[in-house]
């Protein structure tokens, strides 16, 4: 077995093979804390919340931080922040070991593959993913698992392009960046983050009409949709123009970077989009269109949305997994034969 771990700023997504189906398993990444009292803690033991309590406080952890938090009217408080883990939030590095617990398991058998998602250094920030990325590593080791690293961008050309001999560019619009790696033949050719994603649309439309940030993440994951018929001066209006913005922004950078890195010009390659940034129906109409308006410098072949985009980096890592894993069977297969060629 193997397992693909998708460690996103919004929401932590494990991927494993069960039979024909691919399974996953979910948490919001994020918590709120509620003043304890024993009540409260049987309450919550009681009714599965996932939760850890500290001192006189208790901390609601994964999917039901947000309802609490609109409840009592607090803020969510989240472990990672753009992308990476938030070295303003003291209890970042507990509350991410105790959701990615809950998401990826016990290992089935000793030393079992897992490869986890992680951002590339962003090009518009002086952010590091390095101590992030080591962390996670240390995590899921810890746990008896051999842990490898994969990139989130490429991750989105494993899960989503063999069909084109791992060969397109992949997008994947997260909470606290957007990934994008541009691969021929599953050899990355141009690999970048970006420090702006569903998070900054967020802070930027609550900023803009006066509302909470966690009340505009609730509109915008129930029935926004990108149609800019909206009124400007409501908080859809106000999400349709950051998206907009966010958009026109990680385009100019993929055409700068293509230019600097002196990208082929014959090229004729798939554009896929994913991540849970892009959800929002009319997204990806969006943006194809801003990309047809952009001045890249090799063909394009089509733009094309997964159908699940909050399962793709995941599913991706899962794919490199079991390849890892796989690999070492066919060698021995491989020297197996070669052995009894020569007998």
């Amino acid at each position: 077995m193997a397992k693909g771990l998708d460690v996103g700023t919004m929401n932590i997504i494990s991927a494993q093979q069960e039979g024909n189906e691919t399974v996953f398993v979910q948490q919001r990444n994020s918590f709120v804390e509620i003043e304890y009292s024993d009540m409260a803690e049987q309450m919550l033991s009681r009714s599965d919340v996932l939760h850890i309590r500290k001192d006189d406080k208790v901390y609601v952890v994964g999917d039901d931080a947000l309802n609490f938090a609109n409840i009592f009217n607090k803020e969510t408080r989240r472990p990672m922040k753009h992308g990476i883990l938030s070295s303003d939030e003291k209890s970042a590095i507990p509350m991410m070991k105790l959701i990615i617990e809950q998401v990826v398991g016990s290992p089935d058998h000793p030393n079992e593959k897992v490869y986890f998602s992680t951002p590339a250094d962003p090009i518009d920030s002086d952010l590091s993913t390095l101590y992030h990325q080591k962390t996670i590593e240390s995590f899921l080791d810890d746990m008896g698992y051999d842990a490898e690293p994969i990139n989130e961008g490429m991750s989105v050309i494993y899960s989503e392009l063999a069909d084109n001999d791992f060969t397109g560019l992949g997008i994947s619009f997260g909470a606290g960046m957007t990934n994008v790696c541009l691969a021929y033949y599953a050899v990355p050719v141009m690999k970048f983050s970006v420090a702006r994603g569903g998070d900054w649309i967020d802070e930027q439309a609550a900023q803009a009409t006066g509302t909470p940030v966690d009340k505009v993440t609730s509109i915008k994951e129930e029935d926004f949709e990108l149609d800019f018929t909206t009124d400007v001066g409501g908080v859809e209006g106000a999400l349709s123009i950051y998206y907009e913005n966010l958009l026109d922004y990680v385009i100019d950078l993929i055409q700068r970077e293509i230019d600097e890195e002196d990208v082929e010009e014959g090229l004729d390659v798939p554009v896929v989009v994913t991540g849970g940034t892009s959800t929002p129906d009319g997204f990806t109409e969006l943006f194809e269109r801003h990309l047809e308006e952009a001045n890249i410098p090799f063909s394009i072949s089509g733009v094309s949305h997964v159908e699940e985009p909050m399962y793709s980096v995941a599913r991706g890592g899962l794919v490199a997994a079991r390849s890892d894993e796989e690999q070492p069977e066919q060698e021995e297969q491989e020297d197996a034969e070669a052995v009894e060629a020569e007998d």
